[in-house]
């Protein structure tokens, strides 16, 4: 896509971004899979931590939540619009992502996910993800970053 612009979210994106992340879930309903409210506490999380959107103009198509964790970044979310699923732009988030923890100094990302996201192991193992741990529901990922 190449009008995507990618930036910080601030507090008055805090609607669009909680439609967005209820519109990229709402995939899974119906499939029985036990998601956690994962649009819930959005004012908070985008005062706390880096939240980066990915833009069409004014319109966000793709976020994604970043924490600091021992020795990593940790992926808290990453969310993509259904209408823009396909275009790239959870590849360019995760990019992104991997230059904001070159710029803090680690050098691997984590992140967790559900077991039945299927889709989504599969996308971050085509990245170069491997996983780290699975218990019950939760898969844990990790992706080293080469030293540039």
């Amino acid at each position: 896509m190449t009008n995507l612009t990618l930036r910080p979210a601030t507090p008055q994106d805090v609607p669009q971004l909680t439609a967005l992340i209820r519109a990229a879930y709402a995939i899974y309903d119906g499939r029985g899979i036990d998601l956690p409210p994962v649009s819930d506490g959005l004012d908070a999380v985008v005062a706390e931590t880096p939240v980066i959107l990915a833009m069409n103009g004014r319109q966000p198509l793709g976020v994604i939540v970043l924490r600091d964790a021992p020795d990593a970044l940790q992926i808290e979310n990453l969310a993509v619009h259904p209408d823009a699923s396909g275009q790239g732009i959870a590849r360019r988030l995760l990019t992104e992502a991997e230059t904001i923890a070159r710029a803090h100094g680690v050098d691997k990302l984590c992140l967790a996910t559900h077991r039945d996201l299927t889709e989504t192991i599969s996308l971050y193992r085509h990245l170069g993800w491997t996983v780290t741990e699975a218990t019950g529901l939760k898969i844990m990922m990790q992706k080293p970053l080469p030293r540039s």
